[in-house]
């Protein structure tokens, strides 16, 4: 026996061994019922009894994940509002050109944002500091561009370059939040990727029907967009629009008052309603009337803890000073003078600085704590908030119980990170734990009866050398499962299809062999020399047929959506292996059998 054939032995029992250690953590977990092996919310499934997949220790603790599509789950696609995240930057830029020119000692008249696109129209008191505006903006680099239509004008533009890399960053940071969010509650096995351009598609498997709406309500449904904005304490907007003669009875004007820095009395006029809708359809009615520098804001108060909810509104700056992506942590804090609890947050270097000069700059204003477009609160600012440190209260009458639980989950939305932008739904779609299993289950058998089918045909047709094939075809597979095992892949239903491709392909490889060995056969040549002469001329055709199969799954995965990634990625890594399975074992078996006077002929 020549030694390069014990060598090849080695090789395969190797190559075996390795692969049932890596597949056995995948075969011990899908044997188990559907139950037992469905992950919840936050924790594991645990059985009455340790199962042998936990007793084996020893094993790895990769294995093959299910898709939503075979253990149910929620399909999600969420749209990122990059327009208010553009518009944001330039009307922080806006302040930031404010405040340097302060410093400068040459404050402008004015520096805004032009309506809905990103512009920053600036005005000075005098021509002659228009040097001064131009050294100033130079230091934005080659992000913005000047122009000045006036002596005392300036138009500074974002240009269209970074205008969309903050579109992109907007995405990529709301990607990196919503991950960091469901990381934190557990949810097993989460599938969250950019989709399009201003989209992420968002996958989670294994999740029960309740578990599915408490997932949307505290992870998805919380987008906690936190936005600090100062409140219009002297305009008389709500109280023309409340003359309308055709106002809803429900909805009234009310004054709240306080002392502003002078000691002068403020009253601000505000509308409210226990009829959320009809005050929402009001407001729309005269949104024409709103000037374009102000935004309305709604605010939920409840009198008392049996009372209906009062709707009340707020009339506040469109430019946001500060947002939440310069908060750097949250978390619930008891006061033991108000007894209650609060959620505290910190923000970053630069966050900081504005919260403290927002604040420096408007004592005994009213600043909006802005949640998801809601308002939270708006306090009376009573002197300079240093270090960068704010907080939340969660009023209303409830118990000192769900206060600490609503406290709890504010903080840790806001923790895993506040988005740069507002995201939401675009695409909703549940699948069933049952209608999961159901797929498993058919998915299973389809796979079994192609499996068995060709056993019968193979082993009918070639006698012993189709026995050979079919023994490699089952090592190609518990070698395909012990790589995507090791990869912790995810397997979806058109997974099973790539798996039940994968067969084909090994079974083809086998027949250009087998085919190609009857030839030198028909040819009058002796078996060892033609096994030798048949693999060696299939060769070239396995390995054709094999890279052309793995080039079509590479630009399958590059450019599909999940299923057709799952399908890319079972076809892809078989079609590898089978290039050294295919080749590798048949011959192994048939040089031993050909090799010296075991065997007169070879039985195919």
């Amino acid at each position: 026996m020549e030694r390069s054939w014990y060598w090849r032995l080695a090789l395969m029992v190797g190559l075996m061994a390795l692969s049932i250690y890596y597949a056995l953590p995948s075969v011990l977990y899908f044997a188990q019922d559907a139950e037992t092996r469905r992950l919840k919310v936050g924790e594991a499934a645990e059985p009455e009894s340790e199962s042998l997949l936990e007793q084996l220790g020893w094993l790895p603790d990769s294995r093959i994940n299910l898709g939503i599509d075979l253990q149910g789950g929620l399909h999600l696609v969420m749209g990122v509002d990059t327009n208010k995240a553009v518009l944001d930057r330039v009307d922080r830029t806006a302040d930031e050109i404010v405040e340097s020119m302060k410093e400068a000692g040459t404050p402008v008249a004015s520096a805004r944002r032009v309506a809905e696109v990103p512009v920053v129209n600036i005005e000075l008191r005098d021509a002659a500091h228009m040097e001064g505006l131009k050294e100033i903006l130079a230091d934005y680099g080659q992000n913005w561009s000047i122009s000045t239509p006036g002596a005392t004008q300036a138009r500074f533009r974002m240009t269209a370059e970074y205008e969309a890399k903050v579109r992109d960053d907007a995405v990529r940071q709301a990607l990196t939040t919503l991950r960091n969010r469901i990381d934190k509650y557990g949810v097993a096995e989460p599938e969250i990727r950019k989709q399009g351009e201003n989209s992420i598609m968002i996958q989670l498997a294994g999740l029960t029907a309740d578990q599915v709406g408490a997932v949307k309500e505290d992870i998805i449904g919380k987008t906690a967009q936190l936005e600090f904005k100062l409140v219009d304490e002297t305009s008389d907007y709500f109280e023309r629009i409340h003359e309308d003669p055709d106002r809803p009875e429900s909805i009234t004007l009310s004054y709240d008052q306080w002392n502003n820095a002078e000691g002068a009395l403020v009253r601000r006029p505000y509308l409210q309603s226990t009829d959320k809708a009809a005050l929402r359809a009001f407001l729309a009615k005269h949104r024409s009337e709103l000037p374009s520098d102000r935004v309305v804001g709604l605010q939920e108060v409840k009198p008392n803890a049996e009372a209906d909810p009062v709707y009340q509104t707020w009339l506040m700056e469109r430019r946001t000073p500060l947002t939440g992506d310069a908060l750097t942590d949250a978390f619930v804090q008891f006061d033991s003078e108000k007894n209650e609890y609060y959620v505290a947050m910190s923000f970053d270097k630069k966050g900081a600085v504005t919260f403290e000069r927002l604040t420096t700059n408007n004592v005994k204003r009213k600043m909006a704590i802005v949640l998801d477009d809601v308002v939270d609160s708006a306090p009376v600012i009573q002197g300079p908030i240093p270090n960068g440190r704010a907080s939340i209260t969660l009023g209303g009458f409830k118990s000192q119980q769900e206060i600490l639980e609503d406290a709890k989950k504010l903080a840790i939305v806001l923790k895993a990170g506040a988005l740069p932008a507002p995201v939401y739904p675009q695409e909703e779609r549940t699948v069933g734990a049952t209608l999961g299993d159901d797929a498993v289950v058919k998915g299973r058998t389809a796979l079994l009866v192609a499996l068995g089918g060709i056993v019968v045909i193979m082993m009918l047709y070639y006698r012993l050398s189709g026995v050979i094939g079919v023994f490699a075809l089952v090592c190609n597979l518990i070698c395909l499962v012990a790589a995507l095992s090791s990869l912790g892949a995810t397997l979806t239903l058109p997974g099973i299809a790539g798996l039940a491709l994968t067969v084909g392909m090994a079974v083809d490889a086998n027949i250009i062999q087998f085919e190609r060995i009857r030839e030198e056969l028909r040819a009058d040549k002796k078996p060892r020399a033609a096994v030798a002469g048949g693999f060696d001329k299939a060769f070239s055709a396995i390995l054709d047929a094999n890279l052309t199969t793995a080039l079509a799954a590479v630009v399958l995965y590059q450019y599909g959506s999940g299923p057709i990634r799952g399908f890319a990625t079972t076809l892809g890594v078989g079609v590898l292996i089978n290039t050294v399975t295919a080749v590798l074992i048949p011959r192994l078996f048939l040089d031993y059998l050909t090799k010296g006077v075991r065997v007169s002929k070879v039985s195919i």
